[in-house]
């Protein structure tokens, strides 16, 4: 709240200075282009969204479905003095329809305890509202902000989107010279992508973590990007992770992840059970995409090691409870494909039936043994994505998903043996998203 107050007292102020200046240069014939003013843009957005998951692995059949509208303003000022600005951006939704298990899906808000869909509600927020600064000093640039913002994959922490973003309260900044940047990260709490609530980070006991703090190195280059980044949530987890994109030809594009995470004393203290590994945890991730005029496919491979005693392992893509953790490997999909000793395939491929309709398959296949046992899980998903072309529909986006899996009757995400045998389980899941959004100004 008293950062809130700040932001707006801030921004209240520097809009009237910025107002007054403008006054001023106008009455002396001057212009003002760069101003807060001038360079200030308001988008207005609706995001219709339906989420839908059935599956069978630790009950004999839980639907998880979730259905909402949601709508966002927002607003981003300019540099008054090429200096300073604020931005704010109000997210709100409405609940349209939800099932029992609708919380997993992370597009309503849970008002209320338990997972029934009585729970099941709307929400309405300014989920990011930050006071942004920038500065050139010959060929280095800084930027700066502080308060509620979006961190996407910025060192070990990330967003998520549903009908609003993760956001989270703190400082971040960076310092960039020609292709290469310097980012750091201090957070000490979140709103989550489907809640109204200010969190603090936790344990998976709910103890409370003070913070978590990040950093990253950066080089871009067109044929070679390199980032290199460390985080830790306090006495927690600490984080390493590299990646590397490589383009030997201009249709082809190489990547590489790696990603190691530490426990650290309050993690290790935990119970067995709340632990998805013991000490160390490692994914290891490869995938090459070719795009051509009209189609384009990505396929990559990734490996988890996540020990954990007389259990399966598993690797935590966050930091803490109401925190989002960076992650690309195309090993991401719910709580599939990472866990101990496993070995994923993934491919993505979609063809332009028009300019504006692209249709296309997306699959995992992945295989991991336990006693005796190789489990293999999977699932493969049509899509298809319309982008308009009249200008009055540019920028709204139609996207439709739709696709069967199979998993394994589980423990967390030990298998459950009959007779020694895994059992074999089906998901079905499907997902519309909808939304428009246009410029005011």
């Amino acid at each position: 709240m008293r950062i809130a107050i700040a932001v707006i007292t801030l921004s209240t102020s520097a809009a009237g200075w910025a107002a007054e200046e403008s006054s001023k240069l106008q009455l002396n014939g001057g212009l003002y282009a760069d101003s807060f003013l001038r360079d200030s843009h308001l988008t207005l957005s609706a995001k219709n969204y339906w989420k839908y998951l059935k599956e069978e692995n630790a009950n004999p059949k839980t639907v998880h479905n979730a259905w909402g509208q949601g709508f966002s303003a927002d607003y981003r000022s300019g540099y008054f003095h090429d200096l300073i600005g604020v931005d704010v951006v109000y997210y709100g939704a409405v609940k349209l329809g939800a099932s029992d298990y609708f919380n997993s899906r992370g597009v309503l808000y849970n008002n209320g305890t338990g997972n029934k869909k009585s729970n099941a509600d709307g929400y309405s927020k300014f989920g990011q509202r930050n006071l942004k600064l920038k500065y050139a000093l010959g060929e280095m640039q800084y930027h700066a902000r502080w308060g509620w913002q979006l961190l996407k994959n910025y060192g070990v922490i990330s967003t998520s989107t549903r009908l609003s973003p993760t956001t989270y309260s703190g400082l971040s900044g960076s310092v960039s010279y020609g292709d290469l940047t310097l980012r750091g990260a201090w957070v000490e709490s979140a709103m989550d992508r489907n809640s109204p609530d200010k969190k603090r980070f936790t344990t998976g006991t709910g103890r409370k973590i003070d913070h978590l703090a990040t950093g990253d190195l950066l080089w871009k280059h067109p044929q070679l990007e390199v980032q290199y980044g460390y985080g830790e949530s306090a006495n927690y987890l600490r984080r390493h992770l590299l990646f590397t994109h490589v383009r030997p030809l201009p249709r082809l594009t190489l990547g590489t992840q790696l990603y190691a995470t530490r426990a650290l004393d309050d993690y290790r203290a935990m119970p067995a059970k709340k632990r998805d590994f013991d000490n160390n945890a490692w994914h290891i991730a490869l995938d090459a995409t070719w795009k051509a005029d009209r189609w384009s496919s990505k396929w990559g491979i990734g490996y988890t090691d996540a020990k954990k005693a007389h259990e399966v392992g598993f690797y935590p893509r966050h930091m803490s409870k109401n925190s989002r953790g960076t992650f690309t490997s195309m090993a991401y999909a719910g709580d599939d494909y990472l866990r101990d000793g496993e070995l994923v395939l993934a491919n993505i491929s979609d063809y332009r039936l028009t300019p504006t309709l692209a249709v296309g398959l997306a699959g995992n296949l992945a295989q991991f043994n336990y006693k005796g046992n190789h489990v293999r899980t999977g699932e493969i998903s049509a899509f298809s994505r319309w982008v308009p072309a009249d200008p009055q529909l540019k920028n709204l986006t139609v996207w439709l998903m739709f696709g069967p899996g199979w998993s394994y009757k589980s423990s967390g995400k030990t298998p459950v043996l009959t007779d020694g045998h895994y059992t074999r389980t089906h998901t079905l899941s499907s997902e519309v998203i909808i939304e428009y959004r246009f410029d005011l100004f």
